[in-house]
């Protein structure tokens, strides 16, 4: 019994240690953001809430957040803990754990909104923009293939000839985030071929959405894998050394939930754009009663959708069930939590928005930021080699990994941003 009470106090002490560790990430992140913070006057509204730096500075909270995102979903911070005989785990920083592509949908939501704005009040902006604007993350993208070859290169690989091929040439990833770069683009190129010829198309956004729903359907039709290319017995193929690698879970193009569930933030950006007068005139009526139903329901749709996404789920596939309305069901909840998550935020910005140089410059180099974090760690994982040091790691171990981590995705990204300009100038220069 004795035993027992000590065993259960040493388990208590160890999560409330990871307890303490999130709550002053929580802190610290807090306090960066308040630190030159914009707040609007008595029964005002701020006027720069849909600025350029405004929204340069939102992309920089939600780089770090999806860093978090992405970080607690790491087994080296979801402590594993073997006090008693069945294992727990105390996840560093969880509150981010299971809404990433909120986070994401806000990064869409800002491309949509700056695309029209600039649309609108820019001559000839669509002169040249798939050079100005495609061209620079194309680019990107495959300075950051060669920068992740060469660090497979390194640390080893089990790519076959073929894997090596379509990495390379940026038909597969070879960087599982890098997702988001494929669907931007597309994005991109719906919006310019949609609004070269007529700025004021009035179907130009219905097919923009029309878009973006057509990804969420193949994902719902498709799943995680192409199943049906495989035997009648695929739920015990999919489990099998022999099967091909393309044939495997989310290696393929828009096989993810991650690839469709936030997109539709794009077209919102386009329509509070569009309807940007409007919008602010709206929400100086009743304010505070609009932003309490508002908050109400952002807190409510997004609980739903935590649960909806726990007890009906994605990954059906595992169950031996291709899962089609699971899936529709929970894409479908999602983008009700895409769309009251970007109004939520929108609407909190009239009255008080984060503009520091913090997150200014960290909005400046949000895409790199967000590349570079799968780099950061993998890499972390192949430094830690000794399995007991993950499993059974000491609180400042952890501490130490999450410092380390969050100063080399930044560090790295300064870099990776310094190399792409360089090359687009160079780019320019020949031409």
């Amino acid at each position: 019994m004795d035993v027992s009470i000590k065993v259960l106090k040493e388990y208590l002490s160890f999560m409330n240690q990871v307890n303490i560790l999130s709550y002053i990430v929580y802190a610290l992140v807090f306090v960066s953001m308040i630190i030159g913070i914009k707040r609007a006057s008595k029964n005002q509204l701020n006027e720069n809430a849909f600025s350029l730096e405004a929204m340069t500075s939102l992309k920089g909270v939600m780089a770090l957040f999806v860093l978090f995102h992405h970080m607690a979903q790491q087994s080296i911070f979801q402590i594993s803990s073997n006090y008693n005989a069945e294992k727990n785990f105390a996840t560093v920083v969880p509150f981010f754990e299971f809404i990433g592509f909120l986070f994401v949908a806000v990064f869409f939501f800002c491309s949509g909104y700056g695309l029209y704005r600039s649309l609108s009040i820019k001559e000839n902006y669509l002169k040249g923009f798939l050079k100005k604007r495609v061209l620079p993350i194309i680019i990107s993208y495959y300075v950051m293939i060669a920068i992740y070859a060469a660090y497979y290169l390194i640390v080893g690989n089990d790519f076959t000839l073929t894997q090596w091929i379509l990495k390379v040439t940026g038909l597969i990833l070879i960087n599982s985030q890098s997702w988001y770069v494929y669907v931007i683009c597309l994005m991109y190129v719906v919006f310019y071929l949609v609004f070269r010829k007529n700025r004021d198309n009035k179907a130009g956004i219905w097919i923009l959405l029309a878009v973006a729903l057509l990804q969420g359907l193949l994902f719902i039709v498709n799943g995680h894998f192409p199943w049906w290319l495989m035997k009648p017995s695929w739920n015990i193929a999919l489990f099998s050394p022999d099967t091909p690698w393309w044939q495997k879970p989310c290696q393929l193009l828009f096989e993810g939930e991650w690839w469709v569930n936030s997109t539709v933030a794009f077209v919102l950006g386009i329509f509070i754009a569009q309807k940007q007068n409007s919008f602010i005139e709206w929400a100086k009526k009743c304010y505070w009663f609009k932003f309490a139903v508002i908050t109400i329901l952002f807190v409510v749709i997004n609980g739903a959708g935590i649960v909806t996404l726990w007890e009906v789920g994605y990954w059906t596939e595992f169950s031996g069930n291709l899962g089609t309305l699971n899936k529709a069901i929970c894409y479908c909840v999602q983008q009700l939590q895409v769309i009251i998550t970007c109004l939520f935020v929108i609407m909190l910005m009239q009255k008080v928005y984060v503009q520091n140089r913090l997150y200014n410059t960290l909005g400046k180099i949000s895409l790199e930021f967000y590349l570079m974090q799968e780099l950061v760690l993998f890499s972390t994982y192949f430094i830690i080699k000794t399995p007991a040091d993950m499993e059974n790691p000491s609180i400042w171990s952890v501490a130490g990994w999450f410092v380390l981590v969050v100063a080399a995705v930044f560090a790295s990204a300064l870099i990776y941003h310094w190399i792409n300009v360089l090359c687009t100038k160079k780019l320019k220069a020949s031409k």
